[in-house]
C-alpha cells in the first residue's frame, strides 16, 4: 500500500510540472523563431554561459519539466554552452526555490548560497565543455511532431482567396498555430511520461523497502554523509520546490552533506536519468550524470573541511 501511494504521490507532484515544460517547450516550437531567440543571445562564450545560468530567474522551471525544454532550445540553435547551464541551474535559481530553501532553513541565506553555488559550479563546466556544437552531436535523432503543421500554414496561405479581407486568414492562422501546440505538448508529455513513471516506481521501492536506521550508517564520517545524502537525493527524486524541507529533516547530518543533497537532486535523479539517455546521445547523457555527481562530492568535501 505505502508502495503504490508514493509512486502515485510523486507521479502526481511531477506531472504537472512536466506537463507545464512541454507546454513551454511547444510554444518556443510554433512561436518564438531562431532569429528572435538567438537575438537574446550574446555573441561570447562567457556571456552565453550566463545568460544560461540565470534564465530560469525569468523562465523558471522544476526538473521535471526543464529536458524537454532545453531541447526544444538547442533545435532553435541555442548552443549548449546556453541550454545546458540553463538545464542544469533553472530548478534552482528558480525564484520559488529560493523561497522555499530559505524557508526551510528558517532564513539562513549561507545554505541557499552554497546551494546556487554547487549548482553553478558543474553547470558552467558542461557549457563550457559543450560550447557552440550543433544539435545533431548532442541530442539524439528523433521524428519531427511537427511536419503536418508547417505543410498546413505553407499551403493554406496560397489556397485561401487573397483578395478576402474578413480575417479569416488570421483565424486560420491562430487555429493551426493553437493546434500544433496542443499536438506537440501531447506528444513531449507522452514521450517523457514514461521515464517518469518508472523513475517514481524505482524511488518509491526505495523509500519503501529501506530500513530508516540504514541511513545512520552514513553519519559516521563527513565523506560518508556526503555520500548518503547525495544517493539519497538521486533515489528519492524530490520535486526541487520541496526538497529543502526533507534536507531540513536530516538533523544527524552536517551541513554540507544537507547542501549536496539540495544541489544534486535537481540535477540528477531517478526521473532525469532516463529521460538525458532519452533525449542525448549516450555519451552526453552520461556526462550530465558523471559531471555534477563529481563536482558536487569534491565541492562538498572541500567545503565541509574549509568549515563552511
Amino acid at each position: 500500500m505505502l508502495f503504490s501511494t508514493t509512486a502515485t504521490a510523486i507521479v502526481l507532484e511531477a506531472s504537472p510540472f512536466l506537463l507545464l515544460g512541454s507546454l513551454v517547450g511547444a510554444i518556443l516550437e510554433v512561436f518564438v523563431s531562431e532569429k528572435a531567440m538567438l537575438r537574446f543571445i550574446p555573441k561570447n562564450a562567457d556571456g552565453q554561459v550566463a545568460v544560461g545560468l540565470f534564465a530560469g530567474i525569468l523562465l523558471p522551471s522544476c526538473e521535471c519539466g526543464i529536458v524537454p525544454i532545453a531541447r526544444r532550445l538547442m533545435l532553435k540553435n541555442v548552443p549548449p554552452r546556453t541550454a545546458i547551464p540553463y538545464m542544469m541551474t533553472a530548478p534552482v535559481v528558480n525564484p520559488v526555490v529560493i523561497a522555499s530553501t530559505l524557508f526551510a532553513f528558517q532564513g539562513d541565506l549561507r545554505i541557499t548560497l552554497l546551494r546556487l553555488c554547487l549548482v553553478m559550479i558543474p553547470a558552467v563546466g558542461l557549457g563550457l565543455a559543450l560550447g557552440d556544437a550543433p544539435a545533431e552531436t548532442v541530442l539524439r535523432r528523433s521524428p519531427d511532431i511537427l511536419p503536418k503543421f508547417d505543410e498546413s500554414r505553407t499551403a493554406g496561405h496560397h489556397e485561401h482567396d487573397h483578395g478576402c479581407d474578413c480575417g479569416c486568414h488570421e483565424h486560420e492562422a491562430h487555429g493551426r498555430s493553437f493546434r500544433a501546440v496542443l499536438h506537440h505538448t501531447g506528444t513531449e508529455f507522452l514521450s517523457m511520461a514514461r521515464f517518469l513513471v518508472f523513475g517514481a516506481l524505482v524511488a518509491s521501492a526505495f523509500k519503501t523497502f529501506t530500513p530508516p536506521e540504514w541511513l545512520n550508517f552514513f553519519t559516521e564520517t563527513t565523506w560518508m554523509a556526503i555520500v548518503g545524502l547525495m544517493l539519497l537525493a538521486v533515489l528519492l527524486s524530490i520535486c526541487s520546490e520541496a526538497d529543502a524541507f526533507v534536507a531540513a529533516s536530516f538533523a544527524g547530518f552536517p551541513t554540507m552533506a544537507k547542501v549536496a543533497f539540495l544541489a544534486l537532486g535537481p540535477m540528477v535523479d531517478l526521473k532525469l536519468i532516463p529521460m538525458f539517455f532519452s533525449v542525448f546521445k549516450r555519451r552526453i547523457a552520461v556526462t550530465l550524470i558523471l559531471v555534477p555527481v563529481i563536482s558536487v562530492y569534491l565541492t562538498s568535501l572541500f567545503m565541509a573541511q574549509a568549515g563552511l
